[in-house]
């Protein structure tokens, strides 16, 4: 390995996350290593590319669902190489004029409603996310009709569905969306919330005034983080630099976030977290010396 990556001052989208890396890592990266990094949908396909042996570095998104998954033992044998942190929450927003007050009224309502979001396809995390919390509310799939996209909200802005869901923070033209049509956001209900929560999947509050019109926090699914994952055979040097990029730039607190994987982290990636410990604390005593 050669030279240190220089870290962005902010990351965008999945695509542009790993245009990053291979940009970055590629340049400094010796000849005579060679990976590949995923270009997927940033879901179930990136962990199948690294068992299958077609990827070696992916990244997936939200953590929480890799949280769950490898509770389940479903991606046993994948490592982490970091997370970068973006904040974010899954949310319900209906039309309201429909007079909707929680998730479970979406059974009950005596017109049937369309909701737009994710499909519960075998790839998408958000999608099978928002299916599972469904069931958990009470809501099947003969209850309610679904119009799938990857990017759902612009269904709900076009009328042609009546609710969306998915992480608003996600939807660059949020506000253009709800602005088309009146919002009334829908609580999850407790037993979503603690369904999940039980399961290692914990709550995120949307605050007040974080989504337009949202006027009260509401308790929300933690929709956060992509998560850089690969396998145990990943050059160790490779792991090594790939962790300084994604640490390089923050502060203590950021660099710790960035640590705070949903899989155990790999052993280079785990070397260069404690050297960065280590240099953070050298720094601190020389300048306390001072």
């Amino acid at each position: 390995m050669t030279g240190e990556l220089e870290r962005p001052e902010g990351w965008g989208d999945l695509h542009q996350i790993r245009g990053l890396f291979d940009q970055g890592l590629r340049r400094l990266v010796s000849k005579d290593v060679r990976y590949t990094i995923r270009a997927g949908r940033g879901g179930l396909d990136e962990t199948a590319a690294l068992f299958t042996g077609e990827a070696d570095i992916a990244v997936v998104t939200p953590a929480a669902a890799l949280r769950l998954l490898y509770r389940f033992g479903d991606l046993k044998g994948l490592f982490a190489l970091g997370v970068i942190p973006r904040r974010g929450s899954l949310v319900v927003a209906a039309d309201a004029t429909l007079g909707l007050d929680a998730v479970a009224d979406l059974a009950t309502h005596s017109a049937r409603i369309t909701v737009a979001t994710c499909a519960d396809d075998g790839v998408s995390l958000v999608g099978f996310a928002v299916h599972r919390a469904l069931r958990m509310a009470g809501v099947g799939g003969g209850d309610v009709d679904f119009v799938y996209d990857e990017h759902p909200a612009a269904r709900y802005a076009s009328g042609a569905a009546d609710v969306v869901i998915h992480d608003p923070m996600a939807t660059p033209d949020w506000r253009a969306v709800v602005a088309e049509r009146q919002v009334r956001y829908l609580p999850w209900g407790d037993r979503v919330l603690h369904g999940f929560a039980a399961q290692g999947w914990l709550p995120r509050i949307a605050r007040a005034g974080q989504l337009p019109p949202l006027i009260d926090d509401l308790p929300a699914l933690d929709c956060s983080d992509f998560a850089v994952l690969c396998r145990a055979d990943l050059d160790e040097g490779l792991a090594r630099l790939t962790a300084r990029y994604l640490a390089r730039g923050c502060c203590p607190a950021e660099a710790a976030a960035v640590a705070r994987t949903p899989l155990p982290l790999h052993p280079g990636a785990a070397r260069a977290y404690a050297e960065l410990v280590a240099d953070e604390a050298v720094a601190d005593v020389s300048l306390g010396s001072r």
